[in-house]
């Protein structure tokens, strides 16, 4: 048995799931967008510069690199961080009732969306469910 017949039995389409995994596309990815297409080119530029600049231009690049992958690891704690403040202050709401989480989950949601444009089409979807989960407590009160 072939890759492609583990992950046709897997999965319903196993040929697009592989496609998915070699270019980084597919799985769950985390909250925010990958940035493998901005490293790769950068590692790709440093490799085209590197006897042009005797080697200075591919270190400027490959920084950029590494400052590309950092930022984009703090930008995914971040919202690993906001999402767990989300399921606490909803988990809170359930313990005491109290408005003022739903009002918080609201303008965090918000905020989130605002100011934070590598959001996942999934993730916005996850925050926009705290929002009308929120509203619809709201509503009750």
């Amino acid at each position: 048995m072939g890759l492609a017949d583990w992950l046709a039995r897997s999965r319903e389409n196993g040929p697009q799931t592989l496609r998915e995994w070699a270019t980084g596309t597919g799985g769950p990815g985390g909250f925010t967008y990958g940035t493998h297409y901005v490293v790769t080119g950068l590692m790709v530029l440093a490799i085209v510069v590197y006897p042009f600049t005797n080697g200075y231009g591919s270190i400027v690049a490959l920084a950029v690199a590494l400052i590309v992958m950092v930022g984009r690891r703090m930008l995914e704690n971040q919202v690993i961080r906001d999402v767990s403040d989300l399921e606490e202050a909803k988990k809170q709401y359930a313990r005491t009732r109290n408005a003022e989480y739903l009002e918080f989950m609201s303008l965090r949601v918000a905020q989130m969306l605002n100011d934070n444009k590598m959001l996942r089409p999934q993730t916005k979807e996850q925050l926009i469910g705290y929002v009308e989960w929120a509203e619809k407590k709201q509503r009750r009160h």
